[in-house]
């Protein structure tokens, strides 16, 4: 099972029973649902978790596509979830479409979600960003300061000291065989065929000022793999749970109770 933080659903909540599973971008970890969990427990139990090679999960092994998929869905399972919504972030966006997939079953979710929202995702098929984008991520030493450049450029907004020293925490302690994995492999994986049409009810949460994540990209390469799809837009940059909390836990929980 992989690393979990549950946070319980409040006593008043309006829809009692389900459940939220989030996970988070690649080389942060699920500490980044913070803040936005504390806001969507109004309504939802909360799961964030570690995906391999991540935060907690930092010495857990797997980092291929089914590898990571598999161990998401022996999580879901083995925590008995049977009404829940799945929410992926960026990398993690990748994973959670695989499960709401007919893959979802063969690499053993018990049960499909209910739902599925995508945060800024990476889709199905080959990851975006250029070539130069990758090579400076594998040159990366990976200390301080290129934890907050990291940061920096995936942000649009000012964080919270706490938030921002958190993040770059959740960076630097990603174990280095998956950062190269997913730089190497990972984004390379290209699951259209084994996963698409994806027949979920979804939210595309789209950042307006995401520079290689944004609108267009996810109008061509995200939204064809999806056949029950609404888009919403974000006033913010890729790391939305971090810099916008309230409009995602807003955006989230109306599509999510309905």
């Amino acid at each position: 099972m992989l690393p979990i933080t549950d946070t319980p659903q409040r006593e008043n909540a309006a829809h009692p029973g389900r459940t939220l599973v989030t996970s988070h971008s690649f080389s942060f970890a699920r500490r980044e649902w913070i803040e936005a969990s504390a806001l969507l427990s109004e309504q939802f139990r909360v799961v964030a978790v570690d995906a391999p090679g991540h935060g907690e999960a930092h010495d857990i092994p797997g980092y291929t596509m089914a590898e990571m998929a598999a161990q998401f869905a022996a999580t879901i399972s083995e925590l008995g979830l049977t009404d829940y919504v799945l929410v992926g972030h960026s990398m993690t966006g990748k994973i959670m479409q695989i499960l709401a997939s007919r893959a979802g079953a063969e690499l053993g979710l018990a049960h499909p979600p209910a739902k599925l929202v995508l945060v800024t995702p990476t889709p199905l098929g080959r990851e975006v960003g250029g070539r130069e984008l990758r090579e400076s991520l594998l040159a990366s030493r990976r200390d301080r300061a290129d934890a907050e450049k990291f940061v920096r450029d995936r942000t649009a907004v000012t964080l919270p000291q706490e938030v921002f020293d958190r993040s770059c925490e959740d960076y630097s302690r990603m174990n280095r065989k998956a950062w190269d994995a997913w730089l190497n492999e990972g984004i390379y994986e290209d699951w259209t065929e084994r996963a698409a049409p994806i027949d979920v009810e979804t939210l595309l949460i789209v950042a307006d000022h995401d520079p290689v994540w944004g609108l267009d990209m996810q109008r061509e390469l995200t939204m064809p793999s999806l056949t029950r799809v609404t888009i919403a837009t974000v006033d913010c940059g890729h790391q939305v749970p971090m810099e916008a909390p309230q409009a995602l836990a807003e955006l989230i929980t109306a599509f999510a109770a309905s």
